[in-house]
C-alpha cells in the first residue's frame, strides 16, 4: 500500500478507491492511507466508523496516532461516505471484505479500531481472522439483542420509510445523546442542533444506506465467538444506547480484554471527551499502560455492574391521571403514571383494555404540564400495568419533558381536566 503524508487538507481530500471482487459481486472500498517514513515497518491502524461518521470524524485520533503508526481510514460499501448500496451483504460478509482488503494490499497484520457500528465489523473480523489482528480497540459495542434497542432501531426505520426526517433526526439525537446526563457530558444545545440538522438533511442515498446498515444489525443473530488478541473495550459511563454493562459483557467474553470507562461521556465519547479517548486509544495501540489516563477508569469487566447509572431516577407524578391516545384507533385511554423518566415510563390503566399491547405502534401520552404529547411503545404488560419506552419525535418537546422532570414532576395540578375526573368517578 502506498502511504502519503498526513495533513488536515489531505484528510478532507477525495479518498482513493479499491475494487474487491467476491462471490457476491464487486464492492468499492474508499480509503486514505497516511504514514511517516520511519513507521512504515509497523502494523497500520485501520479505522472503522459508525453511523453518520466520515474520515474527518477521526481527526483527533489520526493527529495523535500518526506519530507512531501508519494509518488507514476505510469506508466499505454503505459505510461513511461510500455511496455503494449493498443490501445483500450481512455483517459477517463485511468481516470477509475487511480481510480481502488486507490481502489485496498485503497487510499481514493490522491494529483495528471500530466505533459503534464499526465495532461489530471489527469484532467479527478479529474473531474470524485472528492471524491478521495485532490489537483490537472497540467503543460502543453490545452482544445482546436488547428489546428496547431493537424497538428504537425498528422505529427509526419506520420513520425513515415514511419520510419523516425531522422525527427521524430527533429520535436519532435522543438515542445517541443521553439527555438525562447533559450536565455531566456537557453536550451543548448547539451541538445537538448541528447533529439534528446533519441527520435531517441526509440524501436519499444516505437514507438507504442507514436503512440497510440498521437492517443488518437487526438481522444479526449475535456473535458465535470472540477475539483472542489484546483487546480494549471502551464505553462512555452514561452510554444509554449501547449500555456500559453490555460493553463489559463483551469484554468478559474476550480472552485478553481491558475494559475502560470514559467519565462524563455517553455513546459519543469520542467527540465529547476527545483528549481522554484519543489518549486511551493511542496508549493501547502502543502497548503502553492505560490505567492512568485522565478522565478514564479501568474496571474488571467480571465485577462491573453499573447498568442503572445511565438513567435518571424514575419519579411518580402526584398529578394524576393522564390520557394515552391510540392514533390507529382514535381511542383514548385513561392511565396513571406509576413512574417516569426521559427514556421510559410505567403506565397503569384505570380499566383493563387488552387492545393495548406490544403491537400498539401509535400510542401518544399527553403530559399537560409540558404542553406536549410523547410517542410511547409498550415493551411489556401485565394486567393493567405497561412498561413503556418513550421515543422522542421533537427536540423542543424533548426539552419540555426534561424541564418537567427536573422541576415539575411532583407538582399537583391546580385542577384536573373535567373529562378525566369524570372518567375516574
Amino acid at each position: 500500500m502506498q502511504f502519503s503524508t498526513f495533513s488536515v487538507a489531505a484528510l478532507r481530500a477525495e479518498p482513493l478507491v479499491h475494487l474487491l471482487s467476491t462471490a457476491k459481486g464487486q464492492y468499492k472500498v474508499q480509503y486514505q492511507a497516511f504514514s511517516l517514513p520511519e513507521n512504515l515497518h509497523k502494523s497500520p491502524v485501520v479505522f472503522l466508523g459508525g453511523a453518520f461518521q466520515s474520515f474527518s470524524s477521526f481527526r483527533a485520533e489520526v493527529e495523535l496516532v500518526i506519530a507512531t503508526h501508519p494509518i488507514i481510514l476505510a469506508d466499505f460499501p454503505s459505510q461513511g461516505s461510500n455511496d455503494q448500496l449493498a443490501p445483500e451483504l450481512s455483517l459477517p460478509d463485511y468481516a470477509d471484505l475487511v480481510a480481502d482488503f488486507c490481502d489485496a494490499f498485503e497487510l499481514p497484520k493490522v491494529i483495528m479500531l471500530g466505533i459503534s457500528y464499526g465495532s461489530a465489523m471489527a469484532t467479527l473480523f478479529a474473531t474470524r481472522y485472528p492471524e491478521k489482528v495485532e490489537r483490537l480497540l472497540l467503543s460502543g459495542i453490545t452482544c445482546f439483542r436488547r428489546e428496547s434497542l431493537i424497538t428504537l432501531l425498528e422505529d427509526s426505520l419506520s420513520l425513515l420509510a415514511k419520510g419523516d426526517m425531522e422525527g427521524f433526526a430527533a429520535t436519532a439525537v435522543c438515542n445517541l445523546i443521553n439527555h438525562n446526563r447533559l450536565n455531566e457530558t456537557e453536550v451543548s444545545p448547539t451541538y445537538r442542533r448541528l447533529l439534528f440538522r446533519q441527520i435531517a438533511r441526509l440524501t436519499e442515498n444516505e437514507r438507504q444506506r442507514y436503512a440497510q446498515n440498521t437492517q443488518r444489525l437487526l438481522d444479526f443473530p449475535g456473535f458465535d465467538g470472540f477475539p483472542a488478541c489484546p483487546t480494549l473495550i471502551a464505553t462512555g459511563e452514561y452510554d444509554n444506547f449501547t449500555l456500559p454493562s453490555e460493553n463489559a459483557a463483551v469484554a468478559r467474553q474476550c480472552a485478553n480484554a481491558t475494559f475502560a470507562v470514559v467519565h462524563n461521556a455517553d455513546h459519543l465519547a469520542q467527540f465529547e471527551r476527545k483528549e481522554a479517548t484519543s489518549t486511551l486509544f493511542h496508549r493501547f495501540m502502543c502497548g503502553d499502560r492505560v490505567d492512568n489516563v485522565e478522565g478514564t477508569e479501568i474496571f474488571d469487566p467480571v465485577a462491573y455492574d453499573k447498568a442503572d447509572q445511565r438513567l435518571q431516577s424514575r419519579q411518580r407524578p402526584l398529578a394524576q391521571p393522564y390520557e394515552l391516545t391510540d392514533e390507529s384507533t382514535g381511542k383514548t385511554h385513561i392511565v396513571r403514571i406509576n413512574n417516569i423518566n426521559f427514556a421510559g415510563c410505567e403506565l397503569e390503566q384505570t380499566h383493563v383494555d387488552l387492545s393495548l399491547s406490544e403491537s400498539s405502534g401509535d400510542l401518544w401520552l399527553s403530559i399537560p404540564e409540558t404542553g406536549c404529547r410523547y410517542h410511547v411503545r409498550v415493551l411489556e404488560r401485565e394486567r393493567k400495568v405497561m412498561r413503556c419506552l418513550i421515543i422522542q419525535r421533537d427536540l423542543k418537546h424533548a426539552d419540555q419533558l426534561l424541564s418537567y422532570l427536573e422541576g415539575n414532576v411532583l407538582m399537583v395540578r391546580e385542577t384536573a381536566p373535567e373529562t378525566l375526573q369524570e372518567q375516574l368517578a
